[in-house]
């Protein structure tokens, strides 16, 4: 499938410091959540994995698994991967963007649902917490698209707009 439009929120989920991948398994290589997580390392970004309310003390893709994703370290520095079903989506998005609005400093980057992640129910919450430009989905995949947002950020930089 071919990459999709690059929009700003996509540009500036990929600019943060530091990346986390939400999934319910992880360990399993054939698993989305799982192929996300890879997708950051083999690039080279420091990536958290977390698996919320499933502690494990077996490491994934050699990291330590966090089950709460309030406990990043470094939070306000971090934009989200979320690839779990909209049901489990949509508290793990409040807890991450509180109302009212947490501190800053309290609150990730950026947060993208990979496809499948995402709904109505998502959506109406993004539009109500006013977080449209820290948020991506409605299908769009950093496996798919995340090169194309890359290159895209690279080509600003070259021409002086980022």
């Amino acid at each position: 499938m071919p990459a999709g439009p690059v929009t700003g929120s996509m540009k500036y989920f990929l600019t943060a410091e530091k990346f986390a991948v939400i999934g319910r398994v992880l360990s399993d290589r054939s698993r989305w959540d799982n192929k996300v997580l890879r997708w950051y390392q083999a690039r080279g970004y420091p990536v958290t994995a977390i698996r919320p309310n499933n502690p494990s003390s077996e490491p994934v893709e050699g990291l330590q698994v966090v089950t709460d994703p309030l406990s990043i370290p470094d939070l306000s520095h971090t934009s989200i991967s979320i690839i779990y079903h909209p049901t489990h989506s949509l508290p793990i998005l409040k807890s991450l963007f509180p109302l009212p609005p947490a501190q800053p400093d309290k609150e990730p980057y950026s947060v993208w649902f990979q496809p499948g992640a995402d709904d109505e129910s998502i959506w109406a919450y993004v539009k109500q917490r006013g977080i449209e430009d820290k948020v991506v989905g409605h299908g769009a995949c950093v496996l798919r698209d995340g090169q194309s947002v890359l290159d895209a950020i690279e080509d600003d930089t070259a021409r002086g707009k980022l």
